[in-house]
């Protein structure tokens, strides 16, 4: 895949056209522009940013101007086609106001279609261009874009800023020509290792009230829960459901009541009893001891006096009177008396007949429950049943939560492993390109030693680090990300995992010394030249003329400046046309 040229639907854009090898675009920087001239004027980083676009990617903000509402960006490309023999003329265009589209033609692959949704159009470079397996989720086509057409220069081996330390690993190595499942595999380790700390965190801020790392105080909570239940299911098993339980209790309770009021009617009979005793006992006393005609007698005694005969008789009808009161007083006692027994015999039987029905009844009760009242208590089990299960669930999440660590360590031991394996299997291509690394390094410095360090580190990541010895200077990075990209793309071309296309902008350039830029072009010309690969590089003029000057001509780089040249003098000297934004 070469790019061949570059145009848009706007007559003022400049039409850029590519050919093999190393491809030069120069902007010329004049005496007379100011350094606010080269905003969106010249259009070095647009190139990169339009194909970029063009190959699946999101859209620039600076590209939603007003000014490039109905612009349309089409590239022209070499494809291999499906039989690999030969190349066919593709054109890919892309609007800015219909962003999810894509008008592919003359492309075999697209079976005819020409209107692609954006996400079709990626996995068709996915599948034909990357040649990435149907099942591997990383590296992706816009990782690996990110790669070979460069927008971030921060980091050799990162593609953006924040992307994580396993998915550059996976995109290094499949361009190394390593197993893209193996590497994958540290990427269910990370993202394991995050869930862990994520749920660890939100259980300790009571972000999830419901979880609980206690696992003790759960399995406690538990069996004393299950316990509970055994017993309610016991009792219920021993209870007899009785329908007429309520009328049942209601009987105990009026032969309760019964019982009770004969108890307090016995009571009154017997206070009534002792008093009709202490009666009669003093009415005997009296009797017996003749106290009225003892009394009288000593009376008239005492004064020496005889009583008169009519008055004798007189006391003896009194004395007879009183005794008859005094016998019918105590016959009426006893009668009262032996009433008050009879009654008190006839309670006491009446009592221990209500007494043996209440216990019949109580029995009953004690052996059956209410309809009603089981009903309750197998809403109170199925409460506790559902009390169980979400114990039971807890006990598990805590269980899950505390051998996410243990699960980390099995499987990180086991990705490296895996990982480990893999390398020694492509120990050679690996060596080939460590040593490409070297050799490059040696070619740029004379005086440093460059070493692609490949491992797999702790955390079952392939680890990439390029490496020049001394002063670990911007400039010096920026050779690092040089060097690693040329040795990926030859080690991808190889494996046929990569276009035949390399850019890279002059930011990439900006902070190295002239005379390691001009051994970059050389070996860049060279290398592309050599492996059948397509190496584009925008640059101002005035950087460019210092590179051949500090070079002492051993850069001409006449032969790959791109015959369009863009120019900061004038509005329309840029890529555009004119200015925007």
């Amino acid at each position: 895949m070469f790019i061949s040229k570059l145009t848009s639907s706007d007559a003022r854009f400049k039409t850029l056209r590519f050919h093999e090898g190393l491809n030069i675009l120069v902007a010329d920087r004049t005496e007379t522009s100011e350094q606010g001239d080269s905003r969106n004027s010249i259009g070095k980083t647009s190139v990169i940013k339009i194909l970029r676009y063009i190959l699946g990617g999101d859209l620039p903000l600076d590209f939603k101007a007003p000014e490039l509402s109905n612009h349309k960006f089409a590239v022209t490309f070499l494809m291999p086609s499906e039989s690999d023999t030969a190349s066919e003329t593709v054109t890919v265009t892309r609007s800015i106001a219909r962003s999810t589209r894509v008008d592919v033609s003359g492309w075999s692959a697209t079976e005819g279609a020409r209107d692609l949704h954006v996400d079709t159009w990626r996995a068709l470079l996915t599948r034909h261009i990357f040649h990435i397996p149907p099942d591997v989720s990383r590296p992706t086509a816009g990782q690996l874009w990110g790669q070979l057409i460069r927008t971030y220069f921060g980091n050799p081996i990162k593609g953006h800023q924040a992307e994580p330390d396993w998915e550059s690993g996976v995109r290094i190595g499949y361009m190394l020509g390593l197993s893209p499942e193996i590497l994958g595999k540290a990427g269910d380790v990370d993202r394991l290792t995050k869930q862990g700390k994520a749920i660890r965190k939100a259980v300790k801020d009571g972000a999830i009230a419901h979880l609980s790392l206690d696992e003790p105080a759960l399995r406690a909570q538990l069996a004393t829960a299950r316990r509970h239940r055994d017993r309610m299911q016991e009792s219920m098993r021993s209870f007899k459901v009785d329908e007429q339980y309520a009328s049942h209790q209601q009987e105990a309770d009026g032969l309760t009541a019964s019982i009770q009021r004969l108890n307090d009617e016995a009571l009154a009979l017997q206070r009534r009893s002792r008093e009709l005793d202490e009666a009669l006992r003093d009415e005997v006393v009296a009797s017996e001891s003749n106290e009225l005609s003892a009394r009288l007698t000593r009376v008239y005694a005492e004064i020496g006096l005889v009583l008169p005969d009519i008055v004798s008789r007189r006391y003896n009808e009194v004395a007879a009177f009183h005794e008859s009161v005094v016998s019918n007083r105590r016959a009426f006692l006893e009668q009262e008396l032996h009433a008050i027994e009879s009654r008190l015999s006839s309670i006491n039987t009446e009592r221990q007949a209500l007494d043996r029905l209440r216990s019949q009844v109580m029995q009953i009760l004690e052996e059956t429950v209410a309809l009603d009242t089981f009903m309750s208590m197998q809403r109170d089990l199925a409460k506790q049943e559902a009390n169980i299960a979400d114990l039971e669930r807890r006990l598990e999440d805590a269980i899950s939560i505390s051998t996410i660590s243990d699960t980390v360590k099995l499987r990180t031991a086991e990705v490296i492993a895996s990982v480990r394996t893999e390398m020694n299997e492509r120990d050679q291509k690996i060596e080939e390109s460590i040593s490409l690394f070297s050799d490059l390094g040696a070619e740029i410095y004379t005086d440093r030693e460059a070493s692609l360090l490949v491992s797999v580190t702790p955390k079952g990541i392939l680890g990439v680090a390029p490496n020049i010895s001394g002063d670990a200077s911007v400039g010096v990075r920026s050779v690092e990300t040089f060097m690693l990209d040329v040795v990926c793309q030859i080690a991808a071309i190889k494996a046929k995992r990569a276009p035949r296309i390399l850019v890279h902008d002059s930011h990439l350039f900006d902070a190295i010394d002239g005379r390691q830029v001009a051994s970059c072009l050389n070996i860049g010309a060279r290398l592309a030249e050599e492996n059948g690969f397509q190496y584009i590089v925008t640059l101002n003029s005035d950087f460019l003329e210092t590179v051949e000057a500090q070079s002492d001509g051993a850069f001409d780089a006449e032969p790959y400046v791109l015959d369009t040249r863009l120019k900061d003098e004038n509005d329309e000297g840029g890529l555009f046309g004119f200015r925007f934004g």
